[in-house]
């Protein structure tokens, strides 16, 4: 069975400080012969991390050393080691022996010359400038900053662009990356790999022999039947679950409050159509105009489907009242009748 710690009881050495790191370090190395201790820099925290780009400090970059043994020299940036901040110079270097079994290919010696990490922070960016005659001179820059981007056709991406700070008209220009891939017996050349070899002609007629279908597919999958069987549907359709006690109590409530806020239209009564006659004969009284008569009883014979409605439903809300007193006035001669039969039928 799996397991997972959670991340408070591990032991994460980038997190020891002082003393601790250091009886940290001195254990990792104490197993260790001296030529084989490996170079211990303070780990960044992976949120701190930066990349190349971030930093402005590339492989292939000319820097300054601002101190130790090579203080004042140029030197070329091999690579930059985002894990302590570090980057490894073309000029510092430091012998070391190596076991055989880590030798690389073509390695003769046990002495290697290894690259030495040195902090960002001890080195400055240096940018080439050639004078009239031809002479390489240096501009170093202490502090550098990021202008606008632009898309790099060489690093086929979008980078921003290096100035010295406080200087915005002396750009540093970006080196050329490294070349990933090289060439080599088994690579295909680039012509060949853009040359179309096949093109379909026509959605309409597929390129495959209709026989050669049920080599390609399987003809028995159940996906590919359109008919769809009983044991489909009881697979998709899920089961109806009872209804308990309480929920059939809400239901019943819920439905009952429904029809009661249903709108009932109630019929108008006679008083109300003889008074709204009245109003509208004195309206047209007040007409002089023939046109506006003829437009109005023009308007009068149209009939709105709205309008048509509310009047079907005025006729059914009037029909089911006039059901429903009928029902009571039959309810109520029934239970007169009963009552007077009882005492007929005591005596």
């Amino acid at each position: 069975m799996w397991s997972r710690v959670s991340s408070r009881w591990k032991r994460d050495p980038s997190k020891y400080s002082g003393s601790l790191k250091q009886m940290w370090n001195n254990k990792m190395q104490g197993a260790m012969l001296p030529t084989f201790e490996s170079q211990n820099r303070d780990t960044v925290e992976e949120k701190d991390k930066k990349t190349e780009i971030q930093v402005g400090i590339a492989k292939g970059d000319s820097v300054y050393i601002r101190s130790g043994p090579k203080k004042g020299t140029i030197a070329e940036v091999m690579a930059y080691v985002p894990d302590s901040d570090c980057v490894m110079l073309s000029n510092s270097t430091e012998k070391r022996v190596l076991p055989k079994s880590k030798w690389p290919e073509g390695n003769t010696s046990h002495v290697v010359e290894f690259p030495k990490l040195t902090p960002r922070s001890e080195v400055w960016l240096a940018g080439k400038e050639k004078d009239e005659n031809g002479k390489i001179n240096y501009v170093v820059a202490k502090e550098i900053e990021f202008g606008e981007q632009y898309y790099d056709d060489k690093y086929r991406k979008w980078i921003p662009r290096r100035y010295i700070k406080h200087h915005s008209n002396i750009e540093i220009p970006w080196p050329n990356p490294p070349n990933a891939f090289e060439d080599g017996e088994l690579s295909t050349p680039e012509h060949i790999v853009h040359e179309k070899t096949y093109e379909l002609q026509t959605i309409g007629k597929s390129p495959f022999p209709t026989a050669a279908l049920d080599q390609l597919r399987n003809p028995y999958s159940p996906f590919k039947r359109q008919k769809v069987t009983q044991f489909h549907l009881h697979r998709l359709a899920a089961p109806e679950m009872p209804l308990t006690k309480e929920q059939k109590i809400y239901l019943a409530k819920k439905q009952k409050d429904e029809n009661k806020a249903q709108k009932r239209i109630t019929p108008l009564s006679e008083e109300v159509k003889l008074f709204i006659g009245e109003k509208m004969a004195a309206h047209m009284n007040k007409i002089e105009s023939e046109h506006l008569r003829m437009h109005l009883e023009a308007l009068s014979k149209v009939k709105i489907p709205d309008f048509e409605k509310t009047l079907e439903a005025a006729k059914e809300a009037e029909t089911i009242t006039q059901e429903q007193e009928i029902v009571n006035t039959t309810e109520t001669t029934n239970q007169v009748e009963k009552s007077q039969a009882a005492p007929e039928a005591s005596q």
